[in-house]
């Protein structure tokens, strides 16, 4: 299933590409990137996938689970694709499933998990807020991300929702429900990978930008949390195809860039980030491959 959508998620994104080409949409005629910047964006970007696999592995071994720094990068860069599978389980459990041994671990692995993936969410939304305030000018749309974080913090740390909220699901299905509040150890901890991957990737937005346009505030960096989280958070929709280019373009425009010029560079971000997951998968596949020779020969 995960190869299925990743072929089509490549077929959607060239025939889109083409389409608006052909439509008169994107114009990639007289595009010149600045090759250092743009070798300087792909090494922030793959970076940051990196360090992903650093958070995750924090995550794991705050739970117990005492597993290498290199298994848990390779469960990470396997299921990379998986979030383009509607409705993001895979997300969560697909590194999971790589790594337990048994029914107690996998519980155990899924919710450290789940939790880095929703401080991964938090903390974009966090860093989106200064460019939704400052580029969009609409308040009302700050006010709703402001309020959907303090919901997003009460349900992740609050003991008191997590008791009445385990009591109404057990009641009703009958079973055991392990889910709890984050830890304020686990959240400082891997908070700090987390922030940093979102900065690199920011920040090798912002000089993929600058490459392809030239001069760009540096506000213009923390349009890529916005329109990631915002995407993300379409949980029907797989990785926000669509959704993540449409709430990207509006930014760039209220950041004074030229609606052609807006959607050419979406499009052009989109495959950046692609470019960064396939090296992430590729690298992953790459260590598995040498982690396995080098247990066989042992």
């Amino acid at each position: 299933m995960q190869r299925i959508f990743r072929i089509l998620l490549y077929l959607s994104l060239i025939f889109f590409a083409w389409y608006l080409y052909r439509a008169d949409y994107i114009v990639f005629r007289g595009l010149s990137p600045d090759p250092l910047l743009l070798a300087l964006s792909l090494l922030l970007l793959f970076t940051g996938f990196a360090t992903g696999g650093i958070s995750w592995a924090a995550a794991m071994r705050h739970e117990g689970n005492r597993h290498g720094t290199v298994k848990a990068f390779i469960s990470h860069g396997l299921y990379i694709f998986s979030k383009y599978i509607p409705g993001k389980l895979w997300v969560v459990l697909g590194r999971a499933s790589y790594i337990s041994t048994d029914k107690t671990n996998m519980k155990q692995l899924s919710l450290a998990s789940l939790q880095e993936q929703m401080l991964f969410v938090w903390w974009g939304l966090l860093l989106s807020l200064p460019p939704t305030f400052l580029l969009l000018e609409r308040p009302w749309i700050g006010a709703i991300i402001v309020g959907g974080l303090l919901l997003m913090s009460f349900l992740l740390f609050s003991g008191w929702f997590h008791r009445n909220f385990r009591w109404v699901v057990e009641k009703v299905m009958k079973k055991e429900f392990a889910f709890r509040p984050m830890k304020r150890s686990f959240f400082l901890k891997v908070s700090i990978p987390v922030l940093l991957f979102w900065l690199m990737w920011s920040a090798g937005f912002w000089l993929l930008l600058v490459s392809v346009y030239g001069n760009s505030t540096p506000l213009m960096a923390l349009v890529w949390p916005a329109a990631m989280t915002y995407g993300f958070v379409v949980v029907f929709l797989p990785a926000g195809v669509g959704v993540r280019e449409g709430i990207l373009v509006s930014f760039l425009v209220a950041g004074g860039m030229e609606s052609r010029d807006a959607v050419t560079f979406s499009v052009i971000s989109r495959f950046w980030f692609v470019a960064g997951e396939m090296f992430l998968f590729l690298l992953a596949a790459s260590l598995k491959v040498l982690t396995t020779n080098r247990s066989g020969q042992s």
